[in-house]
């Protein structure tokens, strides 16, 4: 019996437990901290999730089909007698967790299983996500303690981002950008061409998402390979794009919407603004104090980062602001969306190198302690 609570195996088997029992409940609270205010925008007669489930919701938000064309078409495959059945159940009241616990969740009855299904792949996005992180930043610093820590707290941090506004396909966006980072970081330039389509039926930003990657693919597949990739993987999520511009064109709306005048206007008026985040008041938005820490974090560990992972920063940089600063509400967080790889990868240096320094202050001190013991006289 000792020997197999001794055994190497069983112990690594307990260890992948504790971490997925661990980074569920981490996913499971930052979840929370998004629906709570959110829920999936009921309140909203443009891109409720009962417009977004009939596709009458209003363009461009209707252009993010992914999650309920999947939640329909699960739906569409039960057995009538399951799909009664379930449907029942979900709305005894005390099932219905959902309702019973956000107030601002408003769920039409009729689709009260597709709005679970979509509830249940929004959180399953996060938590995937979460392991991706891990593997991207232990790959990258050499670190299991900065790569855990990492992924943790950036699906803490995560529903800050998340402010202004919140949508279920932001964590199937999460989910495609960080898959599309590690296929690229490896090399794995088929799965990448093959996750193309799925990702911009998710959201259009996968589009100019892939631009950011090329340098991740020069990496590892040289110069040639790369472009070729990226420009497969670039045209299939253009011509992807292009259908869902032609399947909704007689939506309500526009495909963008000018805030370029907004962001002039208001360009110092949201540095100390809070709201309500996780039950306490938090630095909401474009926060002054976030922003200079942001700052310190990046000069801190920049000389750190290979460079390869700072040619995908800048171009994400490059592309990601201007299109925030004229299309997207001012202190709207989620629109920098093609940076959250990056402020993934400068969190893991950040996170290790604060470990590496306390490890070193403990030898130190342990160090000083022996010596103290040796010259001590007895």
């Amino acid at each position: 019996m000792t020997e197999i609570f001794n055994s190497t195996q069983l112990k690594n088997i307990i260890n992948k437990i504790l971490l997925f029992v661990i980074f569920y409940i981490i996913a499971a609270a930052a979840f929370n901290g998004f629906f709570v205010k959110w829920a999936f925008r009921d309140d909203q007669n443009r891109n409720s999730f009962e417009r977004m489930y009939t596709e009458t919701a209003k363009r461009p938000f209707v252009h993010r089909q992914l999650m309920v064309a999947v939640a329909r078409n699960v739906n569409e495959k039960l057995p009538e007698d399951t799909k009664k059945k379930l449907s029942n159940y979900l709305k005894d009241k005390k099932h219905n967790f959902i309702k019973k616990q956000y107030a601002n969740s408003k769920i039409n009855e009729k689709h009260i299983i597709e709005y679970y299904l979509v509830y249940f792949m929004s959180f399953a996005c996060l938590l995937i996500s979460m392991f991706i992180w891990r593997k991207i930043c232990t790959d990258l610093t050499g670190s299991k303690l900065a790569g855990t820590l990492t992924a943790a707290v950036f699906a803490l941090i995560f529903p800050l981002f998340e402010t202004v506004g919140g949508y279920f396909y932001d964590f199937g966006e999460l989910l495609f950008f960080s898959l599309a980072a590690l296929f690229a970081v490896r090399g794995w330039w088929l799965a990448l061409i093959f996750t193309a389509p799925i990702a911009e039926y998710n959201k259009e930003s996968f589009l100019f998402f892939t631009l950011t990657l090329f340098p991740l693919l020069r990496f590892k597949l040289g110069t040639k390979k790369a472009l070729i990739v990226t420009g497969t993987v670039a045209l299939m999520s253009g011509l992807v794009y292009l259908k869902i511009l032609d399947i909704y064109a007689g939506n309500e709306g526009e495909t963008n919407y000018s805030h370029f005048q907004n962001h002039i206007n208001h360009i110092f008026k949201f540095w100390f603004y809070f709201e309500v985040q996780y039950g306490v008041y938090i630095g909401s938005r474009v926060f002054l104090p976030h922003v200079l820490l942001l700052i310190w974090m990046v000069k801190t560990v920049w000389n750190k980062i290979p460079s390869h992972w700072k040619n995908h920063m800048k171009i994400a940089l490059v592309i990601n602001v201007p299109l925030y600063v004229l299309f997207c509400a001012i202190g709207e967080l989620r629109n920098l969306s093609m940076l959250y790889i990056s402020l993934i990868v400068v969190l893991a240096f950040f996170i290790k190198g604060v470990a590496e320094d306390q490890i070193s202050e403990l030898l130190e001190r342990k160090e000083c302690l022996e010596q103290k013991e040796k010259d001590s006289p007895k």
